[in-house]
């Protein structure tokens, strides 16, 4: 059902709103470096560390690039190819850079390339974008690319922009901390206006989100997304005319806060989906809107209710009543990552149950483990993060990540029969990500018994070197035994991989691999597939080819699929 803009009643549902100011923008400090431009050229070469790029008015159409899909000539910036076959432009470990246009209404930044989101930001910091506008050219035609994506990026500022579809997400944030989207507007995408991922203190303010999910008769997923991390607000925010299958989806995100907002004249299949953990939601107005459910039904778990700022559970009922309030909200408070346990360089450690295993996680170190545990019991579940691990939100419920560590043994205890299980079937029992000389030990892991089938791993290394397995037992439910991308030197002895549900080992883009003494039984054919790997070696014999099966005296046989 269509819904058109009620002129007259949304201005007055938006008075006590702060409302958009266009071209806002903070003076530079006296130390920053300024440069003009008034091409997509002159902006690519201006990017640069503590400099405010000031874009003249007018369009800049970044596949009109002398440089697309080229050598930038600009060490912070490249161009990534996508499956269009196009190329999106990535702004990579820039410090205090500003882009600054002229107006929401006056600049404008636009990718052609459906599949590219139209900036990429990794591994950033003091980042501004303000005064100007940004999305595909609007030409009819459906994207799957955003339009702000950041990862790794603290301390960022979207502010007085406009970002709009064709394009799935205005502002899509992974794994970054510090970001703060104000004084914008957020429209025509067809997926969501925000999405966090693995974020800390995000917060979306005085803004208009408006006409999210219209084109192509698709509904938007969520107009707000936060999945795992710490702090996501929405506050004085008007959210109208939009098509979305959820207002605020949240899975395992501590500090979510939903707070003086006018929700108007929105056709929404459910309102709040709260999963892990509740959000606080109050002061706000819900008028003219189309809702099938205030709540939504969770996957694996019943979605939760919202709280106010008492802490008073908010019965779906009792929602059409509130009414619009301007609320103080938390500012920004930096939560530090949690450091480990203290070890002597090189010592063990020994633990018990999940809570004592996350807080061992650390370089230079052995994790001595004697009971088996669920990582689902630990008391900070899928929402806190550590300096070597954090949550990553799957379908179905939290991933554990341990990230960046090196010299880290996790051995079960002497004699000890020790299980490491993970409850969501669509996350990885553990997973490995950036990380030298990894040694796992005489321990079993799997997904718990019973349920659905998986579609995570058991054990997962990514970017890693030097991991190994000796002595371990891994078992379905679960995909793969082993799932492994881009490592150089695994080791894998004395292991038995048995009951998973598409094969024992996947490696690709693997160098270096060594299988000795190892079992891998009743998982589908073909139990090894190797991709776009090399130097791998089985019982001390060369490898050449890419799928096998492994008989039960332990023999690599080609597998050609058809």
């Amino acid at each position: 059902m269509k819904h058109t803009i009620r002129t007259k009643a949304l201005a007055l549902l938006t008075v006590g709103l702060m409302l958009l100011v266009l071209g806002g923008w903070t003076p530079a400090p006296a130390d920053m470096k300024m440069v003009e431009v008034a091409t997509v050229d002159e902006l690519i070469a201006a990017i640069a560390p503590n400099t405010t790029v000031a874009l003249q008015p007018g369009e800049y159409h970044l596949d009109a690039a002398a440089t697309y899909g080229q050598d930038t000539g600009n060490p912070y910036c490249r161009w990534e190819a996508t499956a269009e076959q196009g190329f999106e432009l990535y702004v990579t470990g820039v410090d205090g850079l500003t882009l600054r246009g002229a107006g929401m209404d006056e600049t404008t930044l636009l990718a052609e390339d459906r599949y590219a989101n139209v900036l990429t930001f990794t591994n950033c910091k003091g980042l501004t974008v303000s005064a100007l506008t940004a999305g595909h050219d609007p030409a009819p035609g459906y994207c799957s690319g955003g339009v702000l994506h950041l990862v790794s990026c603290d301390d960022v500022t979207v502010e007085g922009c406009g970002l709009f579809g064709c394009g799935t997400i205005g502002v899509w944030a992974m794994n970054s901390v510090n970001v703060t989207v104000s004084r914008s507007r957020l429209y025509e995408c067809s997926d969501s206006a925000v999405y966090a991922d693995g974020c800390r203190n995000v917060q979306v303010k005085d803004s208009e989100i408006d006409h999210n999910g219209w084109k192509n008769d698709y509904l938007a997923s969520a107009l707000f997304q936060a999945y795992g991390g710490d702090g996501f607000t929405v506050t004085g925010c008007h959210v109208h005319d939009n098509r979305a299958q959820t207002l605020l989806q949240c899975s395992y995100t501590r500090n979510t806060r939903f707070v003086s907002n006018a929700v108007t004249y929105n056709m929404l299949q459910n309102s709040f989906g709260l999963y892990g953990l509740p959000a606080t939601m109050d002061g706000c107005t819900f008028h003219g809107n189309d809702i099938g459910a205030w709540y939504a039904d969770g996957y694996v778990e019943t979605a939760l209710e919202a709280l106010d700022l008492e802490g008073n559970l908010i019965p779906a009922e009792d929602l059409p009543a509130m009414e619009l309030r301007s609320l103080p909200t938390e500012e920004m408070v930096e939560i530090p990552l949690k450091e480990p346990v203290e070890v002597a360089p090189g010592g063990e450690i020994a633990v018990t149950n999940a809570d004592e295993f996350l807080a061992a996680i650390g370089p230079d170190r052995t994790i001595v483990v004697s009971d088996s545990f669920c990582l689902a019991d630990a008391a900070d579940y899928g929402c806190d993060e550590g300096l070597y691990y954090r949550w990553e939100i799957c379908y179905d419920g939290p991933q554990l990540v341990i990230r960046d560590v090196y010299d880290l043994t996790i051995r079960a205890a002497e004699n000890a029969a020790v299980t490491l299980t993970a409850v969501p079937r669509y996350a990885d029992v553990l997973c490995f990500e950036n990380c030298s000389n990894v040694r796992l030990s005489g321990l079993t892991m799997g997904h718990t018994e019973g349920g659905s089938e998986c579609s995570g791993a058991v054990v997962c290394f990514n970017g890693c070197s030097e991991m190994s397995l000796d002595g371990c037992r891994l078992y379905g439910c679960g995909t793969l035994g082993v799932d492994a991308s881009y490592v150089m030197d695994l080791n894998v002895k004395d292991c038995e991989i048995y009951e998973c549900s598409i094969g024992g080992v996947v490696l690709y883009g693997v160098t270096d691999a060594t299988f000795e003494n190892c079992s891998i039984h009743d998982v589908p054919s073909p139990a090894i597939s190797l991709y776009d790997t090399r130097e791998v070696m089985w019982n001390n014999a060369d490898v050449s080819g890419e799928h096998f099966d492994v008989s039960e005296s332990g023999q690599l046989s080609p597998v050609a699929l058809g």
